[in-house]
């Protein structure tokens, strides 16, 4: 199989694939032939295009599926829908990546641990140089407390299972009441009532119109008292207006994402004080481009 790639990222270099990647890739798939692009217009060339059977690439337009006649599939290492469209024709096939769970779990798990306990108070305290041993004191073990999860897919089935050792009870939340192995699943239809238990709500769902304003203003305040808000999914579901609404009855929102990216500088949210966000980068690990290249080697074999 004839397979080109154009893997570069220039907004995260943690995302870009570098040459030891590419590498990676030549030596996992010893009988393919790979072409490897450093340009979107090399991709595009005519003579390129026209050959190829395998793409792996971070972004494709719709429009462009006329350009490659001989494709068949395209690898990409998003597990979001956003950036590769698919084919209007239904012709070839989009793979996109199952292997985030273990590299935003491990993200998400620090966030719901540096909220739990008080951890942007405690950095105020230092920037400040101060010694106040109190701020910490009505922070509670996540062994009592319920997170509910909404979004179970490949990520969100996984950080439900990592979860659920440390916590009494996680509640997963999907669009249909269809069992996920090992996790307490409700459709989205039983979203009002499970919300009031919640010590913290974390969001991982895509970015598609139906998400949009997903977690609106009713539905935060359904939040209890002091319960936490996460956003690792999409920031479509979860506007700055409605969670700036919020937040004096909550305990406080970690943002991976948000409604604009990047967050202008005058945004409300960088001045509220229980707010932390971190600017997209829930998966900016070196593992990343590794594990893509196994994955692929396993699908294509």
């Amino acid at each position: 199989m004839k397979i080109h790639t154009f893997l570069a990222d220039p907004e995260a270099r943690s995302l870009h694939f570098d040459q030891n990647d590419l590498r990676a890739l030549d030596d996992a798939l010893p009988g393919h032939e790979f072409v490897h692009h450093d340009t979107q217009a090399a991709l595009l060339d005519p003579a390129n295009a026209s050959a190829a059977e395998c793409l792996m690439v971070w972004r494709f337009s719709a429009d462009w599926y006329p350009r490659f006649p001989k494709l068949q599939t395209i690898f990409t290492p998003a597990a979001g829908r956003d950036w590769v469209a698919s084919d209007p024709a239904g012709r070839v096939r989009v793979m996109h990546g199952t292997f985030h769970g273990p590299i935003l779990g491990e993200s998400l798990l620090g966030a719901v641990l540096f909220m739990n306990h008080r951890m942007p108070d405690m950095i105020r305290n230092f920037e400040q140089r101060q010694w106040n041993r109190n701020l910490q004191g009505d922070a509670r073990l996540l062994a009592g407390q319920v997170v509910l999860l909404i979004g179970l897919g490949h990520i969100g089935s996984y950080c439900a299972r990592m979860l659920k050792p440390l916590t009494r009870r996680v509640i997963g939340v999907r669009r249909s009441a269809t069992p996920v192995a090992d996790i307490e699943t409700h459709s989205v239809d039983h979203l009002s009532g499970l919300l009031p238990l919640a010590d913290h709500v974390i969001l991982l769902l895509p970015g598609t119109t139906d998400t949009d304003r997903f977690m609106d203003p009713e539905r935060l305040g359904l939040m209890k008292q002091g319960a936490y808000v996460y956003n690792f999914g999409r920031g479509n579901s979860l506007t700055t207006a409605d969670l700036l609404g919020a937040l004096p009855r909550l305990g406080g929102a970690f943002l991976d994402v948000t409604d604009e990216e990047p967050l202008a500088a005058t945004s409300a949210l960088w001045a509220a004080p229980n707010v932390f966000i971190t600017p997209h980068s829930s998966c900016m690990y070196l593992d990343y481009t590794r594990r893509f290249v196994h994955e692929v080697a396993a699908r294509i074999g």
